[in-house]
């Protein structure tokens, strides 16, 4: 009961203010560290911008020494940005940063957005929940109906309005034009 007590307590303060939020759990466990370990933990809730999001996590750890760490296997993420629009998260594993509402994604990160037909497919992302940022320092291929990207390095600011590429970046642009062979027009922009 204590560990419940803990957990709950610890994960509804987890990316919202306390204020309409919502924790399911299959069960709950303390590690020999002291973590509490929660498996099946999906929490529900608003970013600080007052937009829904929900988090599911296979397994999910919580530090016992306040500095509000949350590790995190197999993450999916479900956020509403500022402007509306969805975006999905998922991983291999994942860190969250309670005191910076900062997420930390690893091993095949998978970011889309539905309505616009987007997906972003890299080995590392950091997201940035109350500034509406991320960035990956890793290579990155962004694509869409039309387009491909492959970057050295991304950044993403104002909840996606602009996205910066770095290092050696390559875009691919499909044309929409019907004929009997694909047009393809092809971008190559040097280190910069």
């Amino acid at each position: 009961g204590a560990t419940l007590a803990v957990a709950v307590t610890s994960w509804l303060s987890f990316l919202a203010n306390g204020t309409d939020v919502s924790l399911e759990i299959k069960e709950v466990d303390r590690a020999e560290t002291g973590e509490v370990q929660l498996t099946g933990a999906r929490y529900r809730g608003l970013t600080p911008n007052g937009k829904p999001y929900e988090i599911t996590a296979a397994l999910a750890n919580e530090f016992p020494d306040g500095s509000g760490r949350v590790d995190m296997d197999k993450p999916t993420a479900i956020l509403t940005m500022r402007n509306g629009a969805v975006v999905n998260l998922r991983s291999d594993v994942g860190v969250f940063d309670k005191q910076t509402d900062v997420v930390k994604m690893s091993g095949a990160v998978v970011a889309t957005q539905p309505d616009r037909h987007l997906r972003l497919d890299t080995e590392a992302l950091e997201a940035n929940l109350t500034d509406g940022e991320m960035h990956s320092d890793v290579p990155v291929l962004v694509q869409d109906v039309d387009r491909r990207i492959n970057a050295d390095s991304m950044r993403v600011y104002d909840n996606g309005a602009l996205i910066i590429f770095g290092g050696t970046t390559k875009m691919i642009i499909k044309n929409e034009k019907k004929t009997t062979s694909d047009t393809h027009n092809e971008i190559t922009a040097a280190k910069g």
